[in-house]
């Protein structure tokens, strides 16, 4: 069963007189990819933006792991934004922008602090209810507010003490990593200075060699010869003279205290230390396909790389939640729709629930696990991307969502509809006999076919080619009808339409 993660409660958000979002209440599960779909200024990327700490909410509640987080800032939140202008810093480099959001901030003391506040938050929300209560005296609210203080110290308190706890086992866990690793390479440096002797033995042996062929050359032998009897002595010799082995011990063991002593105040501050950045920025720029790519300017990068650049930006420091604000529109359509299967893939691989934000119909139905169709700052339906589709609640998302024939009708029992002066088959039941109803057929879903053996039949008024089909608009009894088919027709055609029970849904009439 899949968890909660967020939650958000009877939201309700105006700015200035105009109401944005009205009694919205959503909850999103872990690892999920849900998509919010609507229209511009449906209130899309306010609820994002809230979700982010960028807005707060006029009343309603925004909890995550249980604890209500309508007061904690955009910073201290699990959660990272992928913008529409994807807001890279133009000065940094690639790594440098990747890497910025790990250099000032300690996810670990903030989930610290976050998870230590859960246990206090029902105690909290009551006291914060209780205040709302017009009729308590001072001294009763004076005492809910000391109590608030109370809880509000304790909190620190107890954070700072898991906070310690904390530093004390990172500090073990450095100190457990290093240790081996230089006990090793004090023992092989050991080794190397033994052979001091053995050293200076050979080094001297090599100025007599030296010696004695400058003197052989000086008698009139050639360097050549003067150096044959000695060659494969001077060789073996050479290996024993050279230090390099004990100089890259020694340097080995520098690099090894090196990071050891970074690793121990990254502990201590409960920060990432410079090494441990470099390898979390170049996981990340693999993710999105970027290696090689750290040292790249952003103004040398195309719209597709920047993109990938903000998305191992936010994912680097694996936030709980990654927002997505209209974050593909930038882009051209062919990449706009490599992308949409690479953002699918990599919040399938890092599995980070994405709440995405979109107005495009097509970007919902190909990347989602939920879609939440939003109209005027209120929710339509939420459903699967195939529940979506084929099973709309309403004329607003059966038009907004793919394209629509919505047709009036009359339910007349025994699953069958009548609409057009004609009686066909449905699978739906639920309306009562003689109820009025919505009739919804996608334009993909009616079966051309001869007059004789047509219920309805249409004029063509207009024909496009669309590419993968012909999209044809056809007038039925004064009724424009849009039918998308594989064959074409000419304006002026009469044209035969069935379509199968299966492809009818009925929807509830709302006036």
């Amino acid at each position: 069963m899949a968890n909660k993660l967020i939650e958000l409660k009877n939201i309700h958000k105006s700015f200035g007189d105009n109401v944005v979002i009205e009694d919205f209440s959503l909850y999103v599960n872990e690892n999920e990819f849900i998509t919010l779909v609507g229209p511009s200024g449906c209130g899309k990327t306010t609820i994002l933006r809230m979700i982010g700490g960028f807005e707060t909410p006029d009343y309603g509640q925004i909890i995550l792991d249980g604890v209500t987080i309508n007061n904690i800032p955009a910073y201290q939140r699990p959660v990272n934004t992928v913008f529409q202008k994807y807001a890279l810093f133009p000065h940094l480099n690639v790594f440098e922008n990747v890497a910025f959001g790990l250099k000032n901030f300690s996810r670990i003391l903030s989930d610290l602090k976050n998870s230590v506040a859960s246990k206090y938050e029902e105690e909290r929300t009551k006291c914060l209810l209780e205040l709302q209560n017009s009729s308590l005296s001072k001294e009763e609210k004076s005492n809910i507010k000391q109590k608030l203080k109370e809880i509000k110290h304790q909190i620190h308190y107890e954070t700072n003490e898991e906070k310690n706890k904390l530093i004390e086992k990172k500090l073990a866990e450095v100190e457990l990593k290093y240790t081996p690793i230089l006990e090793e390479l004090d023992r092989q440096i050991d080794i190397e200075w033994e052979k001091d002797e053995e050293v200076k033995a050979a080094k001297e042996r090599i100025k007599e060699i030296e010696a004695l062929i400058e003197e052989a050359v000086t008698k009139g032998l050639s360097q050549s010869k003067a150096s044959k009897p000695y060659e494969v002595e001077l060789k073996k010799l050479s290996k024993v003279a050279d230090w390099a082995e004990l100089e890259r011990l020694e340097k080995l063991k520098k690099q090894m205290l090196k990071d050891k002593n970074s690793e121990i105040k990254s502990a201590k501050s409960l920060m990432l230390s410079k090494k441990q950045i470099e390898e979390k920025v170049l996981e990340a720029l693999k993710l999105v396909k970027l290696e090689g790519y750290e040292n790249r300017k952003i103004d040398q990068m195309s719209g597709g790389q920047q993109q990938r650049v903000a998305i191992a930006r936010a994912i680097v420091n694996r936030p709980r939640i990654l927002l997505l604000d209209e974050s593909l529109s930038a882009l051209d359509l062919k990449l706009r729709q490599e992308m949409q299967y690479e953002l699918k893939e990599l919040q399938r691989s890092v599995g980070i629930t994405f709440i995405f934000v979109t107005h495009d119909q097509e970007e919902a139905l190909t990347m989602s696990d939920t879609i939440v169709v939003m109209d005027k700052g209120v929710i339509q339906q939420i459903g699967t991307p195939m529940d979506i589709y084929n099973e709309p609640k309403n004329r607003f998302v059966a038009n907004f969502i793919g394209e629509s024939n919505i047709i009036r009708g009359e339910y007349v029992g025994n699953k069958q509809v009548k609409f057009m002066d004609q009686v066909f088959e449905c699978v739906d039941e639920n309306f009562e006999i003689g109820e009025v109803c919505d009739v919804v057929i996608r334009p993909e879903d009616f079966d051309r076919c001869e007059l004789e053996k047509a219920k309805l039949i249409g004029t063509v008024t207009d024909i496009v080619f669309k590419g993968v089909h012909f999209e044809i608009c056809a007038d039925v009894c004064g009724m424009e009808f849009v039918i998308h088919d594989y064959e074409i027709a000419k304006v002026g055609d009469k044209i035969g339409l069935n379509v199968d029970p299966y492809e009818i849904h009925l929807m509830k009439v709302n006036e």
